[in-house]
């Protein structure tokens, strides 16, 4: 796949300081911590779903089991891999650092897929249109990103994110949705909701909020293919970025260790 296999000049269009930044950021074990009540949280959503479509509760099917095992191992073997990737470069910070942002977009692609079959399966106005933004932000980044990706490369510029799918076509459309009150006059239409705060709330934010967690897993996973550019040329970054092996890859880490047997011969 092309996206993978760009060379060092060419991905420097996706490589900047505010990804080593980022991954230079100091972290703590805090981390383990919260990634894993993320993981139970998720969990709940994931299980939930068959619930939440047939629209019962948990008094409505007593016999509904919230311990379901083949979830639970598999959020189970994904947090041990990552405790097991994470014990492995502990002695590179930025290595560290990437298998936990890795980490994160798993996650919260996960619960961009489960949140959105909860919004979707309301049955009514809202959840239709929030269906209907979910698939069109999808298919708006497969259209659009891979484009404006090759252009960068091709230009030799930063490819930046966001201003890759703010274009004038986007921005219009968001203004008429939101100027017009298009997405608030749905509460005056789908007697579902009811007209009350709660069925106003709902139909403002719910058809919104698909396409908000899939542009958001996005923007993640655009430092996730920094982070693999700058891992694959990672000593040719560190000599344009300025610095030292001992910086760079950790005091305790093998390249380290290498540099130091290099200048000793």
């Amino acid at each position: 796949m092309k996206l993978f296999n760009y060379s060092f000049e060419q991905s420097q269009s996706f490589v900047n300081e505010d990804i080593v930044n980022k991954l230079n950021q100091k972290g703590n074990w805090k981390r383990y911590i919260g990634l894993l009540i993320t993981s139970v949280v998720l969990y709940f959503f994931l299980v939930a779903i068959p619930m939440f479509i047939s629209r019962h509760t948990v008094d409505q099917a007593p016999n509904y089991r919230w311990l379901q095992w083949p979830a639970i191992f598999l959020f189970l073997i994904m947090y041990l891999v990552y405790l097991f990737f994470s014990i492995k470069y502990r002695n590179s910070p930025m290595k560290l650092k990437f298998c936990t942002y890795f980490y994160m977009v798993i996650l919260l692609s996960m619960f961009t897929v489960c949140s959105g079959i909860m919004m979707m399966t309301r049955r009514n106005m809202a959840s239709i249109v929030a269906g209907v933004t979910f698939g069109l932000a999808i298919f708006y980044l497969i259209r659009t990103v891979p484009r404006k990706m090759k252009e960068a490369v091709c230009n030799r510029t930063e490819f930046s994110p966001m201003s890759s799918i703010l274009t004038d076509r986007i921005s219009d459309g968001l203004i008429f949705l939101g100027g017009t009150g298009i997405t608030a006059g749905l509460v005056l239409f789908d007697r579902s909701t009811g007209s009350n705060t709660r069925g106003g709330i709902d139909a403002v934010l719910m058809p919104l909020m698909p396409a908000i967690f899939v542009f958001a897993t996005y923007v993640f996973s655009i430092d996730l293919l920094r982070g693999y550019y700058l891992f694959k040329y990672s000593e040719e970054y560190r000599e344009q970025f300025g610095y030292s092996s001992k910086t760079w890859y950790g005091e305790k880490s093998k390249e380290y260790r290498q540099s130091l047997n290099k200048e000793t011969i």
